[in-house]
This record gives structure tokens, sequence and C-alpha cells, in this order.
């Protein structure tokens, strides 16, 4: 017997020790700053951003410059009306040119109307990263209170054990003053071995959910916590209300809609193809060239300011109305799209709502059936210790009394799991 409990000790005894604390809201700030599916898409809004400053829409004046040199080796000859003539021979002959230019469109309506599509689009990139942190939240709830779920059921089992173990020292006991036999240590060996196994295979599952909710938050995964355990429900949950706030707070019916809003914008794009395209640009040249000797020309240079104001307009574009016809086709399959989201999620709602109370309905029933099992674990406890009943009926009684500890924290996770689910539908998951 001092073997078995001395090897449970080694193996679980490590849970005596200090751990730190995860609260719900830790857990949430943590994955608010490290998750890395979160970065993404913070990464993303910063992009969108940069995507809609003027400089990159065509606002701002375009400025070059260029430069070059050149020669040529050779010769020419050169006959005049009055019969004289000038020519050269392997002679060399060399120039350079440099230009500034600058250009700026003063009037474009489609690049009004693209800079206000990029400003919606960076609207649409901030509820999409809303989206990001509610699907990790979600997550990382999830995986908390599978941590909670695993842990009490961690205690139920040490609880268990304890139970065993005191019924191996009694039997033990028993048979070393000849009031009992050695079947009875034989049963309560093996009922304390297959409790320590079920908590070896509970207690490895508890480990792999932390890893698995470190890694959701984005830290260490070998980081070792505890977590609270609390299940308190909100009582205030109402279906019609429920229904009522998801119809504008659900992140994915807001999504869908920016969507919408940034893709009507291109039938707007398309009609500003029929305005004219306003610009206007100025340079200054510069050019210069140096002749052998006996040319025409010894040397020269040029160099002057230019200016210029044009119009560029499409008069026809024969494809524009088939863009046009696709983009209003389009625009008609989103719409479809966002009523079906609509109606699919209020029905969402529904049967969330109903698996809601039913889980309420099943963790009232398993709290009864909890305190009816541990008064009858009590009761069997007493005629045991007066030899009334068995120690097969002693152990029948602590399985059901574990059965329901099991039973209840599974029922009081899943609620919470449960109203959580419900909150993400309505898009109060964040909040």
């Amino acid at each position: 017997m001092k073997n078995i409990i001395l090897a449970i000790l080694i193996i679980f005894g490590y849970n005596l020790s200090a751990q730190n604390v995860l609260t719900l809201e830790q857990a949430k700030t943590t994955t608010l700053a490290n998750n890395f599916g979160i970065k993404i898409a913070k990464n993303n809004v910063v992009i969108a951003q940069n995507q809609t400053d003027i400089s990159v829409n065509g606002y701002l004046p375009t400025v070059s410059a260029n430069a070059g040199l050149n020669g040529n080796f050779g010769g020419s000859t050169q006959t005049f009306g009055n019969g004289n003539e000038a020519s050269t021979a392997n002679a060399f002959t060399w120039g350079g040119n440099a230009t500034v230019q600058a250009n700026y469109t003063i009037f474009d309506k489609g690049r009004d109307l693209t800079l206000e599509q990029l400003k919606e689009s960076l609207s649409l990139s901030n509820l999409q990263l809303k989206q990001t942190i509610e699907q990790n939240l979600l997550q990382v709830y999830n995986g908390y209170f599978q941590v909670a779920q695993l842990s009490e059921n961690v205690n139920a089992l040490l609880e268990a054990i304890n139970i065993s173990g005191e019924r191996l020292r009694r039997a033990q006991y028993q048979l070393d003053f000849g009031q009992g036999s050695g079947l009875d240590v034989l049963n309560a060996q093996v009922d304390i071995q297959r409790d320590s196994v079920n908590l070896l295979n509970t207690k490895m599952n508890l480990e792999n959910a932390k890893r698995n909710l470190n890694v959701s938050m984005g830290r260490n995964t070998n980081e070792d916590f505890q977590v609270e355990i609390d299940t308190a429900i909100d009582e205030s949950l109402n279906l019609e209300s429920l229904i009522e706030q998801s119809k504008n707070a659900n992140i994915g019916l807001q999504v869908n809609r920016k969507n919408l809003a940034v893709n009507e914008m291109n039938l707007q794009i398309i009609d500003a193809e029929k305005r004219p395209t306003v610009f206007a640009g100025a340079s200054y040249a510069f050019s210069y060239s140096d002749n052998p000797t006996g040319a025409f020309i010894d040397k020269s240079n040029s160099r002057g300011l230019a200016a210029n104001v044009g119009v560029n307009w499409t008069i026809y574009d024969g494809s524009r109305g088939i863009r046009k016809q696709n983009a209003v086709i389009n625009l008609t399959n989103q719409k479809l799209q966002i009523d079906q989201l609509q109606q699919q999620l209020e029905g969402d709602i529904m049967n969330a709502w109903a698996n809601y109370q039913n889980a309420l309905f099943v963790l009232q029933v398993e709290e009864n059936a909890v305190e009816t099992n541990r008064e009858n674990f009590a009761r069997t406890e007493e005629q045991v210790k007066i030899g009334r009943l068995t120690s097969i009926e002693f152990r029948q009684a602590q399985l059901n009394l574990l059965n329901a500890q099991t039973s209840i924290n599974n029922a009081k996770f899943d609620t919470k799991l449960r109203e959580i689910q419900l909150l993400q539908l309505v898009g109060r998951l964040i909040d």
C-alpha cells in the first residue's frame, strides 16, 4: 500500500506547488498582445491605412530629372546652295543634355472615388481585425474552460484516490487483525490502481490543454498555470433581445455589409471614366554640343522652360457597359448573401439558445444528482464501517459519486461554453 501511495505522490506531487493563477481577463489581454493571427491582422490594417495616403493616390506632383552625354567619331560633308562645301574627317563630336520635369493631375474624378473606396476598405480592414480578435478569443475561452474542466476532474479523481487509499488502509488493517480477507485487500489495490490510471490520463489531457491554450494566447507553450474556476451564468440573457442585437452587432454581418459598401463604389468609379482628366506639366531643359574644327557650327547650347496643360477624355469604351453590368450583378449577389447570412444567423442563435437552455436544465439535474450521490456515499461509508455492507457495494457508491462529480463538471463548463457561443453570435464576445 505504501508503495502505491508513494508512486501517486511522485507522479502528482508537483500539483501541490504554487502556480501562477491565470484569470480569464488576463488570458484575453495576453491574447490581444501576443496572438500571431491578431498581429498579422493589425499589420494589414496598417497597410490599408497607408493605402489611403494622398501620396500614393496621385494627389501630389511627380518630379523627374535626367541627364546624359553623347559622343561621335567620324566625318561629314555639307554642300551649300552657293557651291561652298564644308567637310570634316576623323573628327570627334560630343554633347550633353539635362532635363527636369514636373507633372500634376489637376482633376481626376476616378482618383477621388478610388481614394474614398480605399477609406472604406480601411474600415473593412478594421472590422476584419475585430473578426480575427473574436475568433481567437473564442478559441482561447474554449481552451480556458477546457483547462478549468479538466482541473476539476483531476480534483475529483484525487479525492477518489484518497477515498480508495483509506479503503485500502482499512482493508489491510482488518486483515492484520483477522477481521477481513485478502480478497478485500486485493480489490482495494486493483481499484486504487485503476483510479491512478484514470488520474494519469486526465492529468495528461490537462497538460495538453494547457499547452494548447498557451499556443492560442501566443506565449511559451511550457508555461504552467492554474485557472480560476468561475462558471457564473449570465441570467440577463433574453432570446428576443439577442436576435435584435445580432442584426447590427454580429461581426460577420458587419464585414459583409462593409464589403458591399466598398464594391458599390465600383459603379461610381466606372461612371467616372466618362469624365475628362485634366493634367499639367512643366520642364526645364539644357543641351550642349561641341563640334570639331571645320564644322558649320563650332559649338552650340540651348536652354529653356516649357509648360503644358492637357485634357485626356475617353469618349467611347465598349467594355464599360459590360463591366458596369457585371458590377451590378455582383452587388445583387452580395445583397442576397447578406440576407442569407442574416437568416442563417437568426437560426443559429435560436439553436444556440435551445442548447443553452438544455445545458442549464442538465446542470440543475446534475447538481441534484451530486447531492444525492454524496449523501448516498456518506451513508454507505457508515454502513461499511459497521460491517453491514461489503467493499464492493462501497466501491459502487464511490464510482457513482465520482461519475456524478465528473458529470456536473462537464455540465458546468458545457453551459458556460454555450453561453460564450451565444455572445459570439450576437457580437458581444469581445465586449
